[in-house]
């Protein structure tokens, strides 16, 4: 199996060390504009690419001919590079959808998942999107499909994530921009089969998480789940929820409109809140996630519904090492970006065993297909992640 990486940052530099220790894999080809460090590993090739070059791009992918390229970039960058791979009829996957609000008077919903633009030319090339597949966006979307698929009749699907750092210090474990660009984006909800936007961290509640998270408080945030589920489940009602323990800072950028993207003028320029933000705050330099060895994540997914007519809940949650044992992995990674790279690892990994042709998410995949994902991570689970059912 031969993969391209697009993007060596946080997520894609650990997805490359991690897809180098599969045998199934013979090379890793890590394209992007810059590389702050070096990987030494017989596998992996670090190659100045800059996609946004078209022609230079798509004789790239028609040379090399890979199996699939994985975005590990910016989500901005979704249809740029999905074209080349419709030219190279090459298959491909990412991470998250850039989100922008469909004009579209009579669309479904009000946020716009911009790659399913490409999913009938992409069936009709015989290649497949997998979208959506990190781990949230991604993971979670696998299990709330599992969960579902153990009743007859699905109410509720609850995602809910905690996110710890066990320190006020603020750090960013990911693009400084795009978590910005979060906090711009409201909500996205669907209750009573109905899309609604509605206000970030709003209809807060005590949510039981298992040990050694224990209960945390979890509010509503924008996730791109919600507009992808109901169509592939069906289900009346399905938010995303999520504990930061710094969630009040980002409700205070919030209230005083200092992630807003609108712009605004300022003398003879136009710029907005956000873009001073972003510029204005010191970006994490590598290595300062040592600074909080305690951080940790987890997701929990549970479908409510019914079996034979008796109310039931099916739940699955993972809980993924905290900082200081992932450290002693020596992948270079946070208690972010390595979920995140774990979770792509799994979907990269299936890719050869799906059949299914066009765009579309993890929750759209074949029962075999998932059931296989589902026991590679079973496998990590005598490792380092612990994974909880009931």
């Amino acid at each position: 199996m031969k993969v391209v990486i697009l993007g060596f940052g946080a997520v894609g530099s650990v997805l490359a060390k991690l897809l180098a220790k599969e045998e199934q894999v013979e090379k890793i080809i890590c394209g992007d504009i810059k590389f702050s460090f070096k990987v030494h590993h017989k596998k992996i090739t670090l190659k100045y690419l800059n996609f946004l070059e078209k022609s230079k791009f798509l004789k790239f992918l028609k040379k090399v001919k890979p199996d699939v390229v994985v975005n590990a970039a910016l989500p901005k960058f979704n249809l740029e590079i999905m074209e080349a791979c419709l030219k190279a009829r090459v298959n491909y996957l990412d991470m998250a959808s850039y989100w922008d609000i469909d004009k579209n008077p009579k669309a479904k919903v009000p946020y716009k998942m911009e790659q399913l633009d490409f999913d009938k030319s992409f069936e009709e090339a015989d290649i497949m999107g997998l979208i959506e597949s990190g781990v949230a966006p991604g993971l979670d979307n696998l299990l709330a499909a599992e969960c579902a698929s153990k009743l007859d009749e699905v109410d509720y699907i609850k995602i809910r994530m905690v996110e710890d750092t066990g320190s006020k210090e603020v750090f960013f474990s990911w693009n400084k921009d795009w978590l910005l660009d979060e906090l711009a984006t409201k909500p996205l909800v669907y209750y009573d089969k109905k899309f609604k936007v509605v206000e970030p961290f709003t209809d807060e509640e005590e949510y039981e998480f298992p040990k050694p998270i224990g209960k945390k408080k979890v509010a509503l945030f924008c996730q791109d789940e919600v507009g992808s589920i109901p169509f592939y489940i069906k289900t009346k009602n399905i938010d995303v929820k999520i504990h930061d323990n710094n969630i009040n800072v980002s409700r205070f950028l919030v209230e005083l409109g200092l992630a807003s993207n609108k712009k605004i003028k300022v003398r003879e320029f136009e710029i907005s809140p956000v873009e001073v933000l972003s510029a204005v705050l010191p970006d994490s330099p590598p290595g300062y996630e040592r600074k909080f060895p305690n951080s940790i994540f987890a997701i929990s997914v549970e479908a409510l519904g019914k079996i034979k007519g008796k109310n039931k809940k099916i739940k699955y949650s993972v809980v993924f090492p905290r900082q200081r044992e992932i450290e002693k992995m020596g992948l270079g990674a946070n208690f972010i970006s390595y979920p995140t790279a774990l979770s792509a690892k799994l979907f990269v990994m299936a890719i050869p065993k799906i059949t299914k042709k066009g765009v579309f998410p993890p929750e759209a995949l074949d029962k075999e297909v998932r059931k296989e994902i589902l026991q590679e991570l079973e496998k990590t689970n005598k490792t380092n992640v612990k994974i909880f059912k009931s």
